[in-house]
């Protein structure tokens, strides 16, 4: 039995998601990489930081103060949340070395639904693929005809 030009579409239809799957892993991928071989990871540590002035989260892009000791000096930087009473000492992340602009953040967030750690891109490489896949599956249902097999 010779191959009719139905078998060319599904063919067809199977580069172009195998392509497109291609692409979205490198597009996902690609801002971990610095093409000119520069270091784009942040670099952070982990530390305990005390609320020392809280800030109301009324207010847009509110940030509480918070001081925490990095390099046996006490430093105060914003933290990347509001509304903490005063004295609580809250798990943060801030970046290595410690600049003028530093923002502490909350340790929890680093990996979150989404995010834009490794899990954040990979679960969204995982929802593309997954939904290219089912476009597949449904052109190749409404490609084939009733009657015949495949």
């Amino acid at each position: 039995m010779a191959r009719g030009s139905g078998s060319a579409s599904v063919l067809l239809i199977l580069v172009v998601l195998l392509s497109t799957g291609i692409g979205a892993v490198v597009i996902a991928w690609w801002p971990l990489t610095d093409a000119f071989g520069g270091d784009t990871t942040v670099r952070t540590r982990r530390t305990t930081a005390t609320v020392v002035q809280s800030a109301s989260c009324a207010e847009r892009d509110a940030h509480d103060l918070v001081e925490l000791t990095a390099d046996g000096d006490a430093t105060r930087v914003p933290f990347d949340g509001c509304g903490h009473s005063e004295g609580t000492r809250l798990r943060v992340r801030v970046p290595e070395p410690l600049g003028d602009d530093a923002l502490a953040r909350p340790v929890d967030a680093e990996h979150g639904t989404g995010g834009t750690g490794l899990s954040g891109r990979l679960g969204w490489v995982l929802l593309v693929l997954a939904a290219l896949s089912g476009a597949g599956y449904v052109l190749l249902l409404r490609s084939a005809r009733p009657g015949e097999p495949g």
